[in-house]
């Protein structure tokens, strides 16, 4: 029986990638405006500037050097994926620069940011003034499930990140794969590949912020046929950086 069960698993053909890395971009201009905002008891961190065209600040580029320096040491990635969002795309360049194997780097529109509709850079304070039946709807929905006008909820960004995952497990099958993307990206790819429902995403969301060039790390396990989480929001600079 164990020689036939050894057997059986040695014939089971691995579908996913053998180490996948997902980073958090780095700091960038509207994080640093949305907390001032937020101290200050503003309605709004908008500037006009569209969300996409964000850009890292100083700290920022920082933060993914330090990274980049780190994965340097542990991976030779096969491929880089990084969503169309400028932060996004920097982040995936100043790492990339840090990498001796040099990598394709795919942009990737499937990983981009959640869209926040016609609350895109109001403050809670703003919502409530500007959208108050908004407001109240998100509140009766919840926060996994609203859908702002424009928008979208955590399960429409959740269709698109699985039909990425589909997309590794058919070309990247025993490679290391390297993603940069966003926060709420990295709790869904959590939520896909741990088979979370509302209330285990809500209860992480809760417990701590997806912090700014954080990485979160998968490695496949053969004998239980799937991605493992090794690491979550780890980060190789100091706090304070």
């Amino acid at each position: 029986m164990k020689i036939q069960d050894a057997a059986s698993r040695d014939s089971v053909q691995q579908k996913w990638p053998s180490h996948l890395v997902i980073v958090r971009h780095g700091q960038s201009e509207r994080n640093v405006a949305k907390d001032s905002a937020k101290r200050a008891e503003l309605d709004s961190f908008g500037s006009g500037l569209r969300d996409m065209d964000t850009q890292l600040t100083q700290k920022g580029f920082e933060q993914a050097r330090s990274v980049g320096d780190h994965l340097a040491t542990q991976y030779r990635f096969d491929v880089l994926y990084s969503s169309p969002y400028l932060r996004a795309m920097q982040t995936t360049d100043e790492i990339a620069s840090k990498l001796t194997h040099k990598s394709p780097i795919v942009v990737e529109e499937r990983i981009r940011e959640i869209e926040f509709g016609v609350l895109d850079g109001l403050t809670s304070r703003g919502i409530k003034k500007l959208y108050a039946e908004e407001d109240a709807r998100r509140d009766r929905e919840g926060k996994y499930w609203y859908r702002p006008p424009g928008g979208e909820s955590r399960p429409d960004v959740a269709l698109r990140v699985q039909s990425f995952l589909g997309t590794l497990t058919r070309d990247y099958r025993e490679k290391s794969v390297l993603i940069v993307c966003h926060s709420v990206v990295v709790l869904i790819f959590r939520r896909l590949l741990e088979r979370w429902d509302e209330k285990d995403y809500l209860k992480v969301d809760r417990e701590e912020d997806v912090k700014n060039c954080s990485f979160t790390v998968y490695d496949y396990d053969r004998d239980k046929n799937k991605l493992v989480l090794n690491d979550y929001n780890s980060i190789c600079y100091g706090d304070s950086d």
